[in-house]
């Protein structure tokens, strides 16, 4: 398998989007995710996992992703990965379950999880 790129938005530090493109890096055959204590290292694994997998490493939900750094319904988290397995390229989209505000009255309803498979 070979990752081209993830995109995260609204997930763990990343409240904004953020796009990292693997494809520099698969040229190099081997890199480093680098970084301070806190600055989001795994929080890119565990979106990669989520992403494939449907779940997070360590028994984690996959609603311990969503960002804590805007209030709620403020954007839809969700995590885009685009890799591809031989010949084939896929494109996942996943977004883990979340608060939002409601559309009418006041208060907050769940939007249920989400995934979407792009071949």
């Amino acid at each position: 398998m070979r990752i081209h790129r993830i995109r995260l938005t609204g997930i763990g530090p990343y409240a904004e989007t953020q796009d990292v493109d693997f494809e520099a890096l698969n040229s190099a055959g081997l890199f480093l995710l680098d970084g301070p204590t806190g600055a989001g290292k795994s929080t890119i694994l565990s979106a990669l996992c989520y992403a494939l997998y449907g779940s997070v490493p360590g028994g984690r939900s996959p609603d311990s992703l969503v960002t804590t750094l805007r209030p709620a319904g403020t954007v839809a988290p969700e995590v885009l990965v685009e890799f591809t397995v031989q010949t084939r390229r896929f494109e996942v989209l996943r977004s883990p379950r979340h608060a939002r505000p409601k559309k009418r009255g006041k208060g907050t309803t769940t939007t249920p999880a989400l995934s979407l498979i792009h071949i």
